[in-house]
């Protein structure tokens, strides 16, 4: 249909109660149990050393693609010019869908969202508030572990004691046919608590790196120099796409510009300011970001945990 303002087409999608789909089978190139088996080990297939499906492994050509969504309508942000970034909704769908048709150049983006990476998303302030949080969460996590652990310790003690009071008979003369399904019975627990126990963390020490705030800016500057170098520029610029969730572009409120809001993704952060090598730091921020992951959620990442659903969320700065 045409907007009777500007005489443009715009495309809008029917209500899809008002759908008409018809299955045509014969049409098919191959049938549908080769392509759903085909589908499941595509699926199936991961890059070596990360998370990530081979499919979605394709290069962005510049370093913040696919990482930028509209504040207005959660679309993303794509290039619409040679050095603008814009609302692709926006563009492509109407005014219908969204009415943010500001756009922000790429090396100014890039600029202030590489600045807010090294000097704002691990201030040493909100670091020693994040660990106080932590330590609090974490610590009542243990106690209710813990007390798990000790009830699973003390059956273990209380198995073996009869398993060897038994033996002690066998041996004084009592006949093992008279104590054999018993001993079989103890054995059995025996294992089954050890497996249980095996699978329970014991108690640790909590270790938090006093100079993490300071590894972290100091890696990030190595990286962003890293950004300028041939050798190294495609790993640095992995790893730093690894530290950001997303970028929100929303207008201001003058109409005239876009505010930003970074999002940093909490694991990567972390992996990298405790000291993790690069890889590790891409590896704990894809886990984060796989399907089906709470957004917030952080996996293991050696001695840090946290726990998705916690309170822990995105660490966001806005520009």
């Amino acid at each position: 249909m045409k907007e009777p303002g500007s005489g443009k087409r715009v495309s809008r999608l029917n209500d899809e109660s008002a759908w008409q789909v018809t299955e045509v089978p014969t049409l098919r190139i191959i049938d549908d149990a080769l392509w759903q088996a085909a589908r499941q080990r595509q699926g199936d297939l991961k890059v070596k050393g990360a998370d990530t499906p081979v499919w979605d492994r394709r290069r962005p050509k510049f370093l913040l693609s696919g990482l930028m969504a509209c504040g207005c309508c959660g679309g993303g942000f794509a290039k619409i010019s040679k050095e603008g970034f814009g609302c692709s909704s926006a563009r492509n769908k109407g005014s219908a869908v969204c009415t943010n048709m500001l756009s922000i150049r790429r090396t100014d983006l890039e600029a202030t969202v590489l600045t807010a990476l090294e000097h704002h998303l691990m201030d040493p302030d909100l670091v020693e508030a994040f660990c106080l949080a932590y330590a609090e969460e974490r610590n009542r996590l243990q106690a209710a572990a813990s007390a798990g652990r000790s009830g699973l310790e003390k059956e273990l003690a209380q198995v073996t004691r009869d398993h060897a009071r038994l033996v002690e008979a066998i041996i004084a003369g009592v006949p093992a046919d008279q104590v054999k399904d018993k001993m079989i019975t103890l054995d059995a627990r025996r294992k089954t608590l050890e497996t249980q126990l095996s699978a329970t963390p014991a108690d640790d020490p909590l270790r938090f790196h006093p100079s993490m705030a300071k590894t972290y800016r100091d890696r990030v500057a190595t990286l962003i120099r890293t950004l300028g170098d041939a050798e190294g520029m495609e790993e640095a610029k992995e790893v730093v796409r690894s530290l950001i969730d997303r970028i929100v572009l929303t207008p201001a409120p003058d109409g005239k510009s876009l505010t930003i809001d970074l999002e940093g993704a909490l694991a990567g952060l972390l992996a990298l300011a405790t000291g993790r090598p690069l890889q590790e730091v891409r590896q704990a921020s894809d886990k984060q970001k796989a399907p089906g992951v709470e957004r917030g959620a952080v996996d293991i990442i050696g001695e840090l945990v946290l726990v998705a659903g916690t309170g822990f969320e995105p660490v966001t700065f806005r520009l």
